[in-house]
């Protein structure tokens, strides 16, 4: 099994996940007989253009086109489909490349397809463009690119806000502050290029996603066994939580994007809002971080999935899947539980490795490990 898989072809993995987005068109491509699976691409945006402005400007580049193309529900899902397809096979392109940086076996990009939440969110919302840009932008980091690093950081933000977070990683491996705020500069100017023309034209419009994103309430986050749902406190225990997460990980010195990786989980984890298609976000580094026992992740992943699973099943989410006494809400506890243990090996590996097992053997044979501490491969010492 093992010499079949490391055995696979670059032009089988593209085929693999080719085949494993255009299943996840096919869940929701209208009028298919027994499917009719909701995403936000059509069930939303398609009926209601207006709603397209509460995204990042980007979600109109994906829509707009397809607006003007097609005359029906059917040549819009294949319009949207082909962008965000392009964007997949583009991100695995550049995650083979990261792979052979990091000196990675290269049938772990398909990792990044062969999962229940790739099946589903792949074609969903535009969560696979933001992730391109992402790991462009990780990719050109590592190769001490900084202007395209910048530049696709900077669309990435364009797409989804989230990714500023990676800014201070990228600063702590630049040598001077000229390039600091050179790399800043140029990924401000990139997203203000995308925003600038529809700031000029309706500048109303354009605040929509400010205004929403300012309203939403707790959504598929341990916030809501505490707080209110709606309640604004949960804004203000999301950035301190953040802000707090971030300084805590730029304290411990660790590879460019294995400090990417924590700073995704700090924000998941800390923020009011994990809906299950930004786990992803999170796919990527379970390719290029070196993972050999992937039990964790995958479990995380399923229970990622049986949130959308149960959302839309009324027998399934005790009525409303938002509050706190639903099924569905103790399914992303439980997704939130783990990742929250990923995140603490990936920041403090030598405390999982005391809890799990004997000093001496940590000392003597810091490879032969077991339980959740055979999590994460440390590359320069034990063999994948």
């Amino acid at each position: 099994m093992k010499g079949l898989v490391a055995d696979i072809t670059d032009r089988m993995i593209f085929g693999l996940v080719a085949a494993m987005f255009a299943v996840s068109v096919l869940q929701k491509f209208p009028d298919v007989a027994g499917l009719s699976f909701y995403c936000d691409l059509v069930n939303v945006w398609y009926y209601d253009q207006a709603a397209v402005s509460a995204n990042a400007v980007v979600a109109r580049f994906v829509t707009y086109p397809a607006f003007q193309i097609a005359n029906n529900p059917q040549a819009y899902v294949l319009v949207t489909g082909m962008i965000l397809l392009a964007a997949v096979m583009v991100s695995t392109f550049i995650l083979l490349k990261l792979l052979g940086r990091l000196g990675l076996p290269r049938w772990r990009a398909l990792l990044f397809a062969l999962s229940p939440s790739f099946l589903y969110f792949a074609y969903y919302n535009i969560d696979v463009i933001a992730v391109l840009f992402i790991v462009a932008a990780l990719y050109f980091a590592l190769r001490e690119n900084w202007t395209l690093s910048a530049a696709s950081l900077g669309l990435a933000v364009a797409t989804k806000l989230f990714p500023f977070i990676y800014i201070p990683f990228v600063w702590s491996s630049q040598r001077n502050w000229k390039e600091r705020i050179r790399y800043v500069l140029v990924a401000f100017l990139t997203w203000l290029a995308v925003n600038l023309p529809f700031m000029v034209t309706n500048l109303s419009d354009w605040l929509t996603m400010v205004n929403v994103q300012g309203q939403w309430g707790i959504e598929d986050s341990w916030m809501i066994f505490v707080i209110p749902r709606m309640s604004p406190i949960s804004h203000y225990l999301f950035y301190i939580l953040l802000a707090l997460g971030i300084a805590h990980i730029l304290r411990h010195r660790m590879s460019l994007e294995r400090a990417w990786f924590a700073a995704t989980l700090v924000f998941m984890l800390s923020s009011f809002k994990f809906p299950p298609q930004y786990f992803l976000y999170i796919l990527p580094f379970t390719v290029i971080l070196g993972f050999t026992s992937l039990e964790p992740l995958l479990v995380a992943d399923m229970l990622n999935a049986l949130i959308i699973a149960t959302w839309f099943t009324p027998w399934l989410n005790a009525g409303n899947p938002l509050e706190a006494s639903s099924p569905t809400q103790w399914i992303s506890l439980a997704r939130e539980l783990i990742l929250l243990a990923v995140l603490g090996y990936v920041v403090h590996p030598n405390l999982l490795k005391w809890l799990s097992e004997p000093i001496a053997r940590v000392q003597h044979s810091p490879c032969n490990r077991t339980g959740f501490v055979m999590l994460l491969d440390n590359r320069k010492n034990c063999p994948i």
